[in-house]
């Protein structure tokens, strides 16, 4: 497959709610417009920000589904052990404005003791999360000309999706456990995960990030599979020191579905990784099947492209639902 480079602003959905097959594609900088057309109940929104060191697991998570609204604060303190996560569910979303553009505005929300507030000017993003046991406040910074990767794809009307995954973002600030605060690690990386789309009532995909510091480096990495397939354009780019590569061909996630807990691999035709997963989230079902999703946290190794990679941290993920 040829993928297209977007390298000009684009609208993803024309006024009258069709795809414009002329966005379809990838970019190195959030390019597109994602005005979603009135597709009540199939269109999905959310805000992803995640980072990992070996000192903690921080995610916060805003989505909306039309139907229903999640909010969700996940913190994984690995020097002490302790794990916290709060939960907030919306029926019929959440009812505040939503950017159309991946390269700054701001998303906020609020319910009862659960905030998150994603503060976003284009060069500086401030993250504030509070829910019941735990809270985190981050600053992360854009630093000048950093490249990031955007894919929009499309799989016949009216289906379409755009995301941006904006990896390899310095993070500075603190998370709190049960009262306990704690300044995040230095050279710690967060990654933005922006997704805007009109999507089919079953989906799966597979994702995998990492970031770190390697031989002087600042190194990060996008990996998909499954949810581009056939659509245009694949999700799959190294950066380094803040210049974007893109990948040749697919990536095959290959992982032991009743038990995640041991090596995830990863294998393209410029890829091949093992995760040892540190932190799992979700487990197989009966006979073997996994959970809507499995994430799992931990470090990286073996070869992307020409590049070497020795214990990176991240994460990959599997998701499979109805929804």
């Amino acid at each position: 497959m040829i993928e297209h480079e977007v390298r000009e602003p684009a609208a993803l959905w024309r006024a009258d709610g069709t795809v414009d097959r002329a966005a379809i594609g990838w970019s190195r900088t959030p390019l597109h417009a994602c005005h979603l057309p009135a597709r009540w109940g199939r269109r999905k929104r959310w805000h992803y920000w995640g980072l990992i060191t070996a000192r903690e697991v921080v995610s916060l998570t805003l989505a909306d589904l039309d139907y229903a609204g999640l909010g969700a604060i996940v913190v994984h303190d690995r020097v002490t052990g302790r794990s916290r996560r709060a939960l907030s569910i919306a029926p019929l979303g959440w009812r505040t404005a939503w950017p159309e553009s991946a390269a700054r505005g701001d998303v906020a929300v609020e319910r009862g003791d659960f905030r998150l507030a994603f503060a976003d000017d284009g060069a500086r993003v401030r993250l504030e999360a509070r829910g019941r046991g735990v809270a985190a406040d981050l600053d992360v910074t854009r630093p000048p000309g950093h490249e990031t990767l955007g894919v929009a794809v499309a799989r016949g009307e009216p289906f379409a999706q755009y995301t941006s995954k904006q990896s390899a973002l310095p993070v500075r600030g603190w998370f709190e456990v049960d009262g306990v605060r704690r300044p995040i690690a230095d050279d710690a990386f967060a990654c933005l995960d922006w997704g805007r789309g009109v999507w089919p009532a079953h989906t799966r995909w597979n994702w995998a990030s990492a970031a770190g510091r390697a031989g002087g480096r600042t190194i990060g990495l996008n990996l998909g599979a499954r949810w581009t397939d056939g659509g245009g354009a694949t999700e799959n780019a190294l950066c380094i020191d803040g210049r974007l590569h893109k990948l040749r061909g697919d990536v095959r996630f290959v992982w032991d579905r009743r038990d995640p807990r041991r090596p995830w691999r990863l294998v393209g035709d410029e890829v091949d990784l093992e995760l040892v997963p540190a932190i799992v989230e979700g487990k197989a079902g009966p006979g073997g099947r996994p959970l809507p999703l499995v994430l799992c946290f931990g470090t990286f190794r073996g070869r992307v492209r020409d590049a070497e990679v020795r214990d990176l941290p991240g994460w990959a993920e599997e998701f499979d639902v109805l929804w």
